[in-house]
């Protein structure tokens, strides 16, 4: 027959470890990750007495947590891709301010820039508008800085935290690892506490990195990240580190370490916050500094050679206006090689064609005798060739609107090198011209039409292409020659006009004869006049009617203070498109990534704002089902204090009638 004292002693028991549990749950309410547990209460076995079943009282299953597996996957799917976006928009909201700032950014600059230009052009012989003109090239020049250096501590920044967050990575892989050997060790029946606690470094996990889990049969879990790197497997976990990127200083790489063995993984990773650093510096660091380095040059080179075809107050030829792109520690630090590469060649840069630039880098392969050169963001293989046979030598990439310099050295198979043609050029670009005087803001070419003309024939323009030629090198501020043009017949006639030499003041016959006049539009004259006077450097444009005897001196425009032949076509230059293959000018080049940017950043915002939407409906999910109610917590908690009050009277009575049969039989 079964003991009412050992029923009473079951229940009791069974009871009091259900009071536990409760009071663990209240205990936990608060508790991040943790799931309500219960007990499992197992009827014992009855005993057959009499042909009848008699109870034996109750046992103590197991303790359970109460959750549901998809609600944790879920909310590690939500939680990655939350902090993902969260991460990117971060960094991309700040680079968003930065640029599209409309009182600090980089177009108000070019604009005030371009204004003092107006200001020169208005007053030429002005040493106030020439100085407000350096000044606000000064401001261009800092702005451009600033931008460049406000971009540089960003990407420390976020190097910092791709370097904290790879530590914090492996420490929770270190963990979890520990936690499924404890887990493993403790048989079919592991603690709920243990599992949750998993469960919860899982779940950090994912806000830092993409994660995908595998459960073992003794109850392990593996775990994966990004495209399926293994970071811990059963009780091992490898470490992931990051470390400056062999080919980029300024980048950071990860690596999957295990003993000796390192894996370069940072194509692989995606997903969480990590995954939302490396994007946002694809996506948005990257093109900005080389968007901002390519206007940088496009301002630069086309300022330099405006400035080189001008004439200042010194009645000097005109000298580069800012940097020059390709001056040569510029040149060479547009390349950095792979600290691994077995070859010792010396390469740099040269900016060809700034409106081919784009916003790429590139990575110049040595493999199987040849180079091969490959744009970062599109993958494409932009050129391939053979090493140059003596050195140094240049390669011309015409596609990409630069050449590679070859100047020392030589590759070895599996060589890499890392080009970025504009980045740093936001950084480069100062001023150099430090004067008002050295503003070329006059033609250095002059046309005096002659006293007695009669015609109607007029300049209507003067441009200069070239001041390397001898005409303007052989004489320091002179012409060699200076030149007459002088009409022998009318437009229309046979051999409309002749060019003399006018060296020694008196007219010496270079070319006479000259046909090709039209009346009353335009003519470039050394153009009609052919070889040699079509390569001077500079030609003349005349319109109008001349007639027999007109005459016409060119000459070096000394003291041409008032002369703004040269200042206006830098004014032109703000509407040009000298950027993205002819397409932009300087402003709307960096209005694009502006454009883009904020595109981007709005675009984040509401997929960020749906995807927090989501992994609070999940975590809601889990709750419902996983969650401590106290109010539940509360009822349960008198319920178990009832039958464990009422489990003691059983084993009291069980005592009373015990101690009845004893008093009976003495």
């Amino acid at each position: 027959m079964p003991s009412i004292f050992g029923i009473g002693i079951s229940g009791l028991l069974t009871n009091q470890a259900a009071l536990n549990t409760t009071s663990h749950n209240i205990a936990n309410a608060g508790t991040e990750g943790y799931s309500r547990q219960r007990i499992d209460q197992n009827i014992r076995n009855p005993e057959f007495i009499g042909g009848n079943y008699f109870g034996n009282g109750v046992d103590v299953g197991r303790v359970k947590r109460i959750f549901e597996q998809t609600h944790i996957f879920e909310i590690q799917a939500a939680s990655s891709e939350f902090m993902k976006l969260e991460a990117y928009l971060s960094q991309a909201g700040r680079v968003d301010n930065l640029l599209a700032d409309s009182q600090n950014g980089l177009n108000e600059s070019i604009q005030q820039f371009f204004t003092a230009l107006q200001g020169v052009a208005n007053d030429p012989a002005s040493i106030p508008a020439r100085q407000v003109l350096i000044d606000q090239a000064n401001g261009l020049v800092t702005r451009f800085g600033t931008i460049h250096a406000q971009l540089e501590a960003q990407t420390t920044q976020i190097n910092g935290n791709i370097d904290s967050i790879a530590k914090e990575i492996t420490s929770l892989g270190e963990s979890i690892a520990s936690l499924n050997n404890q887990i493993a060790g403790a048989g079919g029946n592991p603690p709920p506490d243990l599992l949750d606690k998993r469960d919860l470094a899982i779940t950090r996990l994912s806000e830092l990195v993409a994660v995908k889990t595998s459960e073992q049969t003794d109850g392990a879990i593996n775990v994966f990240i990004g495209s399926g790197q293994s970071l811990v497997v059963g009780s091992l976990s490898n470490d992931l580190v990051a470390r400056v990127d062999t080919q980029n200083p300024k980048g950071m790489s990860l690596f999957f370490e295990s003993g000796s063995s390192s894996i370069d993984v940072t194509e692989n990773i995606s997903g969480g916050e990590l995954g939302g650093l490396i994007t946002v510096v694809d996506e948005i660091i990257t093109p900005a500094f080389n968007t901002l380095g390519r206007v940088a040059i496009s301002i630069a080179d086309s300022f330099n050679q405006q400035s080189q075809l001008g004439m200042n107050l010194n009645n000097e030829l005109g000298s580069s206006f800012f940097t020059d792109i390709n001056d040569s520690d510029i040149s060479l630090r547009r390349v950095s090689n792979d600290t691994n590469n077995g070859g010792n060649a010396a390469l740099s840069i040269n900016i060809d064609d700034p409106s081919l630039l784009t916003d790429s880098n590139y990575t110049l392969f040595f493999q199987g005798g040849n180079y091969q050169l490959i744009d970062q963001t599109s993958n494409a293989t932009i050129a391939t060739f053979a090493p140059p046979g003596v050195l140094p030598d240049t390669v011309q990439v015409t596609a990409a609107g630069i050449s590679i310099n070859f100047l020392s050295g030589a590759s070895v198979a599996g060589d890499s090198f890392e080009i970025r043609p504009v980045r740093n050029f936001g950084r480069d670009i100062s001023l150099a011209v430090s004067t008002a005087e050295e503003i070329a803001a006059a033609s250095p070419v002059r046309v005096e039409q002659g006293a007695a003309n009669i015609g109607s024939g007029s300049v209507t323009g003067v441009s200069v292409t070239d001041t390397t030629t001898a005409q303007f090198t052989t004489t320091p501020g002179d012409l060699s020659p200076p030149l007459r043009i002088e009409f022998d017949a009318p437009p229309g006639v046979a051999g409309e006009f002749s060019i003399y030499d006018m060296s020694s003041g008196s007219p010496v016959l270079l070319a006479g004869g000259i046909s090709g006049y039209v009346a009353n539009q335009d003519n470039d004259m050394l153009a009609l006049a052919g070889a040699p006077f079509n390569a001077y450097g500079y030609d003349i444009t005349f319109n109008g009617d001349p007639q027999p005897s007109d005459t016409f001196d060119v000459n070096f425009n000394t003291n041409g203070i008032g002369d703004n032949g040269n200042v206006t076509l830098f004014s032109e230059l703000q509407q040009q498109g000298l950027l993205d293959n002819g397409n932009s000018n300087f402003q709307q080049g960096f209005g694009r990534l502006i454009s883009q940017i904020g595109v981007n950043t709005q675009s984040t915002s509401i997929r960020r704002d749906a995807a927090e939407s989501i992994l609070f409906q999940t975590k809601e999910r889990r709750e419902s089902l996983s969650g401590v109610n106290l109010d539940e917590e509360a009822a349960n908690l008198i319920k178990f204090q009832q039958a464990y009050e009422a489990s003691a009277q059983v084993i009291n009575i069980a005592r009373t009638l015990f101690q009845t049969i004893i008093d009976s039989v003495r």
